[in-house]
This record gives structure tokens, C-alpha cells and sequence, in this order.
């Protein structure tokens, strides 16, 4: 998943890691175009409407849904991005387990906060790198190691006084490439903060590798638009080799 939807954000996972979703937490593995995921959005409601004690699992999804949805439908970001918070924090409610629910609430808390421009606020940061903590002791694996590319781009866009640390956005954005080792952002990210920290041979080779991974057919549309990104970022850090 520019800002902090480029902040944090990206979902395929390679076979060897393992989400360990548990039943009742599933995330929206249908068709990503918006007409399915809106059916799949009104069956969901749906069945909230049928039962008054709906699985977690429900919960997670629908959040899944909404958030995917704020991504695609700019002009009505703010009423999903509430309806994601929501329906994470029901699922949360009705397991405290659900690892991607944290998740999601995290990344939906930031997304809103950004959009209010309240990023800087401790009242944003904070509840978004405990929902994201929480996420990685539960579960690291989601989302091509979500949790970890999140509080990586935290440390790398905070500044020092509050919080930012490069080291730190180093080592969260390694462990998101163990999880996610095909995922273009994982790569560009920690390039970025490997730049940033003055390693520019570790850096060119992380971008390189996202350059080629974004190159080749997938089902992630930013990965087609982040050329001018990879060039920029590559002439910089050229320039600093030389």
C-alpha cells in the first residue's frame, strides 16, 4: 500500500511463511477490482444484519475490505478508513488474538491521521505503533510482513524527537523482507532507509531487487507506478557513490 499509504503500506505471501491466521480472523481473498469487493462488502453486512454474535472473522475482513476501498476511493477514504478502525476494533473485541485486526486498525488510524494532517500528533503515533506491536507478537507473517514494513516506515518518517530512529527502521524493515522476500515495498523501503543511514552499495542492491520484482507481472497495481520513484531514488544514491 504515497504518504502513509506509501508510508506503510501494500497481498500475496510466499509459500514458506506462514500467516497463522487463526479461523476466526480471515482477511478478503477475493477478486481485487472494486465491483467484487463491494459485493463481497453488502454480503458481509449482510450477515452482520442475520446475527447479533457474528464471528471475529467477519469483523476482520469486512476491515480488510475497508481499508482496500479507502485506497481505491479517494473521496470516501475518511468514511471507510472509520469503518475499517471500527470493524477491527469488534474483532478485536470478540478475539484478542486477531492478529490482523491490530493490524488493520493500525494502518487505518494512520491513514486517517495523515489525512487530517495529524501524523506528527502522539495521539496518532502512539496507538498506531502499539496496534502494530501487538500485531507482530501475534502475527508477523500478514500481509508479506506488514507489522514490520509499518513500524519501519514509522521510525524512518518520525523525527528523532519523536521517536524516529533509522537503526531501528533498519531492523523492522529486514525482518519484513524475511516475511515478504517478493514484495517490492519491503526492498524500496528499506533502500530508502538504508540511503538515509549513508549504506549506499546496501541500498542500491535493495532497490535494485524492488525494481525487479515490481517489473515483473503481478496482482499489486502501485508496483506499476513508482517509476519516477526507483529512478530518483537510484540517481541519489549514484550520486553519492561517485
Amino acid at each position: 500500500m504515497a504518504g502513509v499509504a506509501i508510508l506503510i503500506l501494500g497481498v500475496a505471501m510466499p509459500a514458506a511463511a506462514k500467516e497463522n491466521i487463526p479461523p476466526s480472523c480471515q482477511l478478503y481473498t477475493g477478486e481485487p477490482s472494486l465491483e467484487s469487493m463491494k459485493l463481497r462488502k453488502a454480503h458481509l453486512k449482510d450477515e452482520f444484519l442475520l446475527s447479533s454474535s457474528g464471528a471475529s472473522g467477519d469483523h476482520c475482513e469486512m476491515a480488510n475490505i475497508h481499508y482496500k476501498l479507502a485506497r481505491m476511493l479517494p473521496d470516501q477514504q475518511v468514511q471507510y478508513l472509520n469503518s475499517c478502525i471500527d470493524h477491527s476494533q469488534r474483532a478485536i473485541l470478540r478475539d484478542p488474538e486477531a492478529g490482523p485486526a491490530y493490524f488493520f486498525k493500525g494502518l487505518c488510524l494512520g491513514r486517517l491521521g495523515e489525512l487530517k494532517g495529524i501524523w506528527s500528533s502522539l495521539k496518532i503515533i502512539g496507538p498506531f505503533r502499539e496496534n502494530m506491536e501487538t500485531a507482530v507478537k501475534i502475527n508477523p507473517a500478514i500481509d508479506r510482513g506488514g507489522p514490520h514494513r509499518a513500524l519501519g516506515r514509522l521510525y524512518f518518517k518520525l523525527p528523532g524527537v519523536l521517536g524516529g530512529d533509522i537503526k531501528k527502521s533498519i531492523d523492522h524493515l529486514l525482518k519484513a523482507v524475511d516475511y515478504g522476500p517478493q514484495y517490492w515495498e519491503n526492498h524500496y523501503f528499506l533502500a530508502e532507509s538504508y540511503f538515509e543511514n549513508r549504506q549506499y552499495h546496501l541500498a542500491r542492491t535493495e532497490l535494485q531487487r524492488a525494481m525487479k520484482i515490481a517489473s515483473q507481472p503481478n496482482d499489486d497495481p502501485d508496483s506499476k507506478t513508482h517509476r519516477k520513484e526507483f529512478q530518483a531514488l537510484m540517481k541519489d544514491i549514484e550520486r553519492n557513490l561517485h
